[in-house]
């Protein structure tokens, strides 16, 4: 098995293999507590251990392995996982070295979703944290709903734009405190630095701080992992419906016999949900009162507006371009302090803590201390990895889709 990156290997994969990095390795000494999370996720979803045993599950982009150690022991009938990252496979190996459970030994194949062609669909299909919503990845998210036999699960994150904002404006402002010319080493030291007490508010994370600023702050191409679920939808809706979401924002009070046929729109139910939710994406500390979607339209439009910006202002800044940057700095502050005057009249704890963020964005060079110093806006992180499960009805048969191979 060779350790030679293939021609596809850009992106995130290109970036983790010039670095030799895979910088989604949790904290798993406690095999059980582990072993809670996913099957407290997995429950949520539809699938609770009896769904695994007997099946046959793919896992795409595994990473670390370490999430897959839950299925491989609920006894699947077959565990493949599909990871073209060396370092990826080299944590994965070592986590099934030591697992001390009884479990389905793994099928590793070193191989882009790209290339990745099985003879045969499988009953559940798992793809976590990977794929966005860039024009190819749509095309790699088409090819792996084909994966799915009918009658079986599909298992990805979403990211919803208003989740997503917080972590949007930490990347531009890691960009803001580390020159491009600087060192890998000294900038993860500098950004653990910045960001090591807004990262401390989290109490449950299981990932290490170092891991987090590899994959959020520093790489760049972390700003393209945004996938909305409408385009989620848009893209697979038409072959799969959605089964239940992570965290729960859909209730669906519809009476179960008039669910046929053309009234099944399950998927149609479930968008309609997230759209009278954005205000509880913002913040995972906190939930909100449902507000008809009309009235969270302007604050969808100001953060996918922000993000396109974010997305023009990123290259101005690695390209050395001045004047755009400054163009685009003057118009990301703009449309913070939009968001803080939308936010106000929702919540003013929340509009707060835009309005620290845009008082920081508006220095003419942050410095460390101005972020490691934030009070309000250090604990807010989005709900920026929604989970959601859907099946291919036993109704659809047809062949494997193999997709785009050019990724």
């Amino acid at each position: 098995m060779s350790d030679a990156p293939h021609p596809e290997s850009k992106g995130h994969l290109g970036y983790y293999i010039e670095h030799g990095i895979s910088p989604v390795t949790y904290r798993t000494d406690d095999i059980g507590a582990h072993f809670d999370r996913r099957d407290s996720l997995y429950r949520s979803l539809g699938l609770p251990p009896i769904a695994f045993k007997g099946a046959d599950v793919l896992e795409v982009a595994p990473g670390s392995g370490q999430n897959s150690l839950y299925v491989a022991a609920c006894a699947p009938a077959s565990l493949t996982l599909v990871e073209p990252n060396p370092t990826g496979r080299r944590d994965i190996a070592a986590a099934y070295a030591k697992l001390r459970v009884a479990h389905t030994e793994p099928i590793l194949i070193a191989e882009t979703l790209q290339r990745f062609a099985p003879e045969r669909r499988f009953d559940i299909v798992i793809c976590e944290n990977w794929l966005g919503g860039m024009p190819n990845e749509l095309n790699l998210l088409a090819k792996l709903a084909g994966f799915v036999a009918p009658g079986g699960a599909l298992v990805i994150t979403t990211v919803p734009l208003a989740g997503f904002f917080p972590n949007i404006m930490r990347k531009l402002l890691a960009l803001r405190l580390v020159p491009a010319d600087m060192s890998f080493e000294r900038k993860t030291s500098v950004l653990i630095e910045a960001f090591g007490p807004h990262l401390a508010t989290i109490k449950d994370m299981t990932r290490s701080h170092r891991d987090w600023v590899h994959d959020c702050l520093i790489n760049p191409h972390y700003l393209n992992v945004s996938l909305p679920l409408e385009l989620v939808l848009r893209t697979i809706g038409t072959e799969l419906e959605s089964m239940a979401t992570f965290p729960r924002f859909a209730t669906d009070w519809r009476w179960f016999k008039a669910l046929s046929g053309p009234n099944r729109r399950f998927n149609e139910t479930l968008l309609d949900a997230a759209g009278r939710n954005t205000l509880s994406f913002i913040d995972y500390r906190r939930t909100f009162p449902e507000r008809p979607s009309a009235e969270n339209a302007p604050l969808e439009a100001a953060f996918a507006a922000i993000h396109q910006l974010a997305l023009d202002w990123q290259p101005a800044v690695e390209g050395g371009d001045q004047l755009r940057r400054d163009q685009l700095t003057n118009r990301i502050g703009r449309q913070i302090g939009e968001i803080t005057r939308l936010l106000a009249t929702a919540d003013h704890e929340l509009a707060a803590a835009i309005h620290e963020l845009g008082a920081i964005w508006a220095l003419p060079a942050p410095a460390i201390a101005d972020v490691n110093g934030m009070k309000l806006f250090s604990g807010v992180f989005g709900r920026e990895s929604v989970y959601v499960s859907f099946t291919r009805p036993r109704s659809q048969g047809g062949k494997v889709q193999s997709g785009d191979s050019n990724g």
